[in-house]
């Protein structure tokens, strides 16, 4: 409440200030009192958590893939560093990968894995947006989405883990021998992420990476195909490389308006999917383009993982005419395994002596299962007439031992340099996709 505008209604009777000052304080007085000093002690816990970096527990309770946004970042600037790479990332799909993973675990192991994806208990996990949104995708026409689990022939899941599978994720279950059929097993693997991607991620699980030693392996796999509301035209136009290079790209163009907003540093871009009528989960991309010598892209990341609501918050809401418009044309695959990553970012008892007692039972004695590696792939092809894209995420556990401003009346929008780039839920928020580009030609 404006404390002004208090003193101004109570002085209306022409009462003299000085004079109110001096006579004792009401009970009522005190009352108020109290509320206005509750209400400035909330305001700045308020305050003080909004502000609160990234990483910390405020900015994982707020938001259920805060984390996997920040293990993005810390894949993404590894891979813009120096003349830079070109990445992609499903944060969706690590998500919906260690939330399978979490609903196995047991005691601080779960605890852990809770608190990397900003969640206070399983039922809550499993009712944020991100994994309400995955039980729908298979119904939407422009995704799909599928899990797998594959546990040694030597152990059981138990019977809850599997319910949870089933019920949560559509997750499918198989008994197979990792002692003597393990390079078996991984082409099996990877045949399932094959075909539920539509063969757009292969070999996920590398040579060697399946052996005797392994026990329990998670997988999911996500594939969207999304057409623009409105498609482009084509020209070739300069595009500029780190380092000073410029070369000529296919790139997108338009006349029409679009969704664009400026911010300090950076202006950004919303490219709408068409929906089907009768679907009320909306998508569309998200680029975030850096003003030519004020952010590199590892800043960028920096501001895009600053807190949960980035993203949304600066996801443009208004259509502006265009002047010059340019957005080029990508397409590549990207991938890595995240265990140090995730190891950085505080998950450490799920990799060491990991308590999975919830998932599975049997072998020798219910000897310790722990995480041993997380393989995640992604793949993207951005073009006029809309995105193609996939990713998995497998996660191995072995045996023994994550100010707007207005714009002016023209905005140009002209993506000539590297950029970020984000596919998202509008209802949810979930970030299906995150990445960058440095250069379109580089597959």
């Amino acid at each position: 409440m404006d404390t002004s505008r208090m003193l101004s209604e109570s002085n209306r009777d022409g009462a003299d200030p000085r004079r109110s000052a001096a006579i004792p304080m009401s009970r009522f007085g005190k009352a108020v009192l109290l509320f206005l000093a509750l209400f400035a002690a909330w305001h700045l816990c308020s305050t003080i958590f909004a502000d609160a970096p990234p990483g910390s527990g405020a900015v994982a309770a707020v938001g259920g893939d805060a984390s996997c946004l920040l293990l993005a970042r810390e894949a993404g600037v590894r891979a813009a560093a120096g003349t830079g790479s070109n990445f992609v990332f499903s944060p969706l799909s690590i998500h919906a990968a260690l939330a399978m993973v979490t609903a196995g675990a047991r005691g601080d192991t779960r605890r852990e894995l809770l608190r990397f994806l900003g969640s206070a208990s399983l039922d809550e996990l499993h009712h944020t947006p991100a994994n309400e949104l995955v039980g729908r995708l298979n119904s939407l026409a422009q995704t799909s989405f599928a899990c797998g689990v594959w546990v040694d022939r030597s152990l059981a899941l138990r019977p809850d883990f599997a319910a949870t599978g089933a019920s949560r994720y559509a997750a499918t279950a198989e008994s197979v021998d990792f002692v003597s059929g393990a390079e078996q097993a991984r082409r099996r693997m990877n045949a399932y992420v094959a075909d539920a991607t539509k063969q757009l991620i292969r070999d996920i699980l590398p040579p060697g990476s399946i052996d005797s030693s392994t026990a329990v392996v998670l997988a999911n796999a996500l594939y969207f195909k999304g057409a623009w509301s409105h498609p482009f035209d084509v020209s070739t136009a300069p595009f500029h490389l780190p380092g000073g290079t410029t070369v000529g790209v296919p790139s997108m163009t338009t006349g029409r308006s679009q969704y664009i907003a400026l911010y300090p540093g950076f202006r950004a871009l919303k490219l709408p999917y068409k929906n089907d009528v009768s679907q009320a989960d909306a998508f569309y991309m998200l680029i975030l383009l850096p003003d030519s010598g004020t952010l590199s892209l590892a800043d960028f990341y920096d501001k895009a993982v600053s807190t949960p609501e980035f993203i949304r918050k600066h996801t443009p809401v208004e259509e502006v005419p265009v002047g010059r418009f340019m957005v080029p044309k990508f397409k590549f695959t990207f991938g890595f395994e995240a265990s140090s990553d995730m190891r950085k970012l505080g998950v450490t008892r799920a990799f060491s002596g990991g308590d999975f007692s919830g998932m599975v039972s049997g072998g020798d004695g219910d000897g310790p299962v722990s995480i041993s590696r997380v393989y995640h792939k992604a793949t993207i092809e951005v073009d006029e007439q809309g995105t193609v894209a996939a990713a998995a995420t497998v996660v191995l556990l072995d045996g023994t031992s994550l100010e707007e401003r207005e714009p002016p009346h023209l905005v140009d929008f002209v993506a000539d340099r590297p950029f970020l780039f984000a596919v998202v839920e509008e209802g949810t928020g979930a970030v299906l996709f995150l990445g960058h580009v440095v250069n379109p030609l580089a597959g």
